[in-house]
């Protein structure tokens, strides 16, 4: 035999919806935010620094070409039997094949720095998939849930106002009905959370007391 439900205030329930709707948008908003910058920064080394090292390379290759012909100028340049040391054109080659040296061992740093965070980023996706599911689908059906709960104990309250008092029976019969529709997942069309309150997910904060029933 079924207990009578104990309760005194659909003001609690829309207390506890709202509670439910700010975490789903809170953690809605962070996943966005990590995906977001998940995608950019397999965007980043996969497109962008292999691109930027190609031209970088390239570049080097073009500063050493010229420092070699900066460093043969001046040791062509000779007056009787005074030869330049021509020190700062050979520092400059050597820096020049210094940095071509470094741009090309960043090819496949990229590369090895693309595969580890594509394999976190699957990690975390793995990791995170419940909780995408509890954001997109399980709250969902819970505020739907709740939407329906405060719409049956506003349709009870304002029974009870118009009839008077009710036998305890009736809301314990609506709460066996609420719990039959929850653990079915069955909720009617209009249940769904297109509003906890009717009205584009506002959450009413008037309160709405429940009348206890007679006893």
């Amino acid at each position: 035999m079924s207990e009578s439900a104990n309760v005194t205030s659909i003001d609690a329930i829309r207390v506890f919806a709202a509670a439910v709707l700010q975490f789903q948008t809170e953690a809605r908003l962070c996943l966005t935010t990590i995906d977001t910058q998940l995608r950019y920064a397999l965007n980043w080394l996969e497109h962008d620094r292999p691109m930027f090292w190609k031209r970088e390379i390239e570049a080097c290759m073009r500063e050493i070409s010229q420092a070699r012909v900066r460093l043969h100028q001046c040791r062509m340049r000779r007056l009787g039997d005074f030869r330049p040391s021509c020190i700062e054109e050979q520092k400059d080659l050597e820096q020049a094949k210094k940095d071509m040296e470094f741009a090309q061992k960043q090819v496949p740093n990229v590369k090895r720095w693309y595969s580890e965070v594509l394999h976190e980023a699957n990690e975390y996706r793995g990791r995170s998939a419940q909780l995408v599911q509890a954001v997109e689908r399980d709250i969902p059906q819970l505020l739907a849930i709740l939407r329906f709960t405060i719409n049956q104990l506003e349709a009870y309250a304002d029974t009870i106002v118009s009839d008077g008092p009710q036998d305890g029976n009736r809301l314990a019969k609506l709460a066996e009905e609420i719990q039959t529709l929850i653990d079915a997942g069955n909720l009617p069309v209009d249940a769904q959370p297109s509003g906890l309150n009717g009205n584009n997910d506002q959450i009413s904060e008037e309160p709405t007391e429940v009348p206890p029933p007679s006893p």
